[in-house]
């Protein structure tokens, strides 16, 4: 029974270490200061391809869009995982066949906003896209 009890113990302490070590070495760390940043929103359906450059202090993407809320027509919904956005230039994605494709600098990206650092002269694209 005590050596159980000693597993489940080590087995949690790891996983806290392995968490603590990602925050502190892996996770994507954000630039302070002053940066100038693009953001493109396309919904072809709506024939929207309306793009924004705003200079930001903050340090990741959601930050600044929620900032930039009303101009974006913008909202979000949070999960445990982190933000989704629900939503741009005032549409609404249908949650069942509708998302917002995000791209950093041309490229897919491969976290969410909430763990999308900011760089000066990077450019955001969101597109509708459904599945």
């Amino acid at each position: 029974m005590k050596k159980k009890i000693i597993t489940v113990v080590s087995v949690i302490l790891a996983a806290v270490v392995l968490f603590a070590a990602y925050k502190v070495f892996l996770a994507p760390k954000g630039t302070e200061g002053s940066k100038q940043v693009t953001v493109q929103i396309v919904i072809e359906k709506e024939n929207i391809d309306e793009t924004f450059t705003y200079k930001t202090d903050h340090e990741f993407l959601t930050d600044l869009l929620k900032e930039k809320q009303d101009e974006l027509g913008a909202s979000f919904e949070s999960f445990d995982f982190g933000t989704m956005i629900t939503g741009l230039m005032n549409y609404s994605v249908d949650p069942n066949s509708e998302y917002f494709h995000f791209q950093v600098n041309g490229e897919d990206s491969m976290v969410g906003t909430d763990d999308t650092p900011i760089q000066d002269g990077d450019s955001y694209k969101f597109v509708l896209s459904t599945f």
